[in-house]
């Protein structure tokens, strides 16, 4: 077989693996992980064990960035909080390097006999089975791209391109330094760095000493790659990006000192401590990884306190220069289903919140609270959010074809077009409402308004709050109030038509009524137990 070709079939296939694995084994822990993560944020010595489990499983220290910036978000916890997770997700990502050290070739032929017998039944099929079996197809396929690549590199020894591109990266510890951060930054991962560097390593093309700087400047490398990713955000996801980077950057002004020290003089640092622990020489590259990544725990505990208030100074949390922007969505939001449901639940908490907002004009001036916005001001701001809810949930399900529990989404989008529904009606009525001089509102008018009001009231303690949990009370005291009665109605009817004396008063009055009654079956399903989203 061309050396070449198998090369490149083998650097393929690893980052499909690479991809399936990612893909699917977020898809089977994506809910339990985020709940594993919001569960032990504010437990003592809970937090590391969470971290290290989920970066062992996402394999990228972005994505559980990213995931705790929308716990931070939601208040569910602070950037302090959240460090020993961020810090520990990284110690996690040494499980693929660990494990890709070790020659797993004769194994990984018996699971893709598995899985074709797997396959053959019908078993991916099924969805208790479909991610477990898809994230093993794409780690045999990994870890055979690898081989892959290890039986092809010994031919390319002797190719001029490689082995001046080799002598390139050993002349000087800079240039090591410097490629595996370049590259880490590139596919924003250090792990993938360093699997790709052990073919070279098994071959003798590379030595300990230089895979051990491009090691940590991949580490480095993707700590930039996720500030890079963060640029264009503001509050918790830019303040955990600036965590994750200065964690690493810290990290590596301690291991490159001793590198410097263990090399310039021969004092037995980290290499040979690496070295006494394996014989392997690729084992003792993944166990130079894991040592980064432990001085990265170590930073955080030491320094995480310092490093969270910098990050907080720098990029403090948003203003809201405008009022139409959402306060709790962010677009990284979208990459992770059970994130971006949290993020909508407290976004259309805030919604229903400013719900009795809308009446607060045709009420007793002694009776509105202080700073409410005017009628126009404020529908437009709700409504403008409110549209950027349902684009939001939109872009989850582009982001997430293959995820499993898909109607949770179309629910929650079910629901902020209800709420849209809901807006748009109550600025109707008040609008109608008030077009009626006030001489001619009957009393039984502003009886209905407090009436409404209250049950806006209602319906805002009846939405999930801020900590995920309902007022039951509330949303069977709401659901009650807004029963079917249609005599009343009608007698209301009659009565608010009997006060107007214009006929324009007479016929807004009219409309008044029926967009009264819309509202209270509107109030009514949102009454009912779905207004849980984010929560299983």
């Amino acid at each position: 077989m061309n050396s070449t070709a198998a090369a490149c079939a083998g650097l393929g296939l690893f980052f499909i693996g690479m991809r399936q694995v990612g893909a699917h084994l977020q898809q089977l822990g994506g809910g339990p992980l985020r709940e594993l993560i919001a569960r032990t944020l504010n437990r003592r010595g809970v937090p590391q064990l969470a971290g290290l489990i989920s970066g062992a499983l996402t394999q990228s220290s972005s994505a559980v960035t990213f995931i705790a910036a929308g716990l931070v978000s939601a208040g569910a916890s602070t950037v302090l909080g959240t460090l020993p997770l961020l810090a520990w997700a990284n110690v996690g990502t040494s499980a693929l390097v660990l494990l890709a050290a070790v020659d797993l070739r004769t194994l990984i032929f018996y699971v893709f006999a598995a899985l074709g017998l797997a396959f053959f039944t019908g078993m991916e099929q099924q969805e208790r089975f479909r991610h477990v079996l898809l994230a093993l197809l794409g780690l045999a396929l990994l870890l055979f791209g690898l081989s892959l690549l290890k039986g092809s590199v010994a031919d390319l020894r002797h190719n001029v391109w490689v082995h001046e591109f080799l002598e390139f990266s050993g002349s000087n510890p800079a240039v090591a330094f410097l490629f595996g951060f370049i590259l880490a930054t590139g596919v924003q991962s250090a792990s993938i760095v360093t699997v790709l560097t052990l073919p070279l390593v098994n071959e003798g093309l590379l030595d300990l000493p230089q895979v051990t700087l491009m090691i940590y400047g991949a580490s480095l490398g993707s700590g930039f790659a996720v500030l890079l990713l963060a640029s264009g955000l503001e509050g918790a996801p830019r303040q955990l990006a600036l965590c994750q980077a200065g964690l690493r950057g810290f990290a590596a002004l301690v291991v490159l000192p001793l590198y410097a020290v263990e090399m310039g003089t021969g004092t037995p640092l980290v290499l040979a401590a690496v070295r006494y622990l394996s014989g392997s020489v690729a084992t003792q590259c993944g166990l130079v990884y894991l040592a980064y990544q432990l001085t990265v725990s170590g930073v955080a505990t030491i320094g995480g306190r310092w490093l969270a208030t910098q990050a907080v100074r720098f990029s403090p949390p948003p203003a809201r220069d405008s009022q139409f922007a959402p306060q709790f969505l962010f677009d990284e939001g979208v990459n992770d289903p059970e994130t971006a449901l949290a993020l909508v639940r407290l976004e259309q908490h805030q919604l229903r919140t400013r719900l009795p907002e809308y009446l607060e004009f045709l009420r007793p001036e002694e009776e509105r609270p202080p700073g409410v916005l005017p009628l126009e001001l404020r529908s437009a701001i709700n409504a403008a959010v409110a549209s950027s809810v349902v684009s939001f949930l939109a872009a989850t399900l582009r982001a997430n074809p293959d995820m499993s529990g898909v109607e949770r989404i179309f629910e929650a989008r079910s629901q902020a077009l209800a709420l849209q529904s809901l807006q748009d009606t109550l600025l109707e009525f008040a609008t109608q409402l008030g077009t009626v001089p006030e001489a001619e509102r009957p009393p039984l008018a502003m009886h209905m308004v407090e009436g409404l009001h209250m049950l806006l009231g209602l319906a805002a303690d009846a939405s999930a709050n801020a900590k995920g949990e309902p007022d039951e009370d509330a949303k069977e005291m709401l659901y009650g109030m807004t029963a079917e009665r249609g005599g009343l109605m009608d007698r209301v009817r009659k009565e608010l038509l009997g006060g107007a004396q214009s006929f324009s008063g007479r016929e807004a009055l009219l409309s008044t009524t029926l967009l009264f009654e819309r509202l209270l079956w509107l109030l009514r399903q949102g009454a009912l137990p779905n207004s849980t989203i984010g929560h299983a």
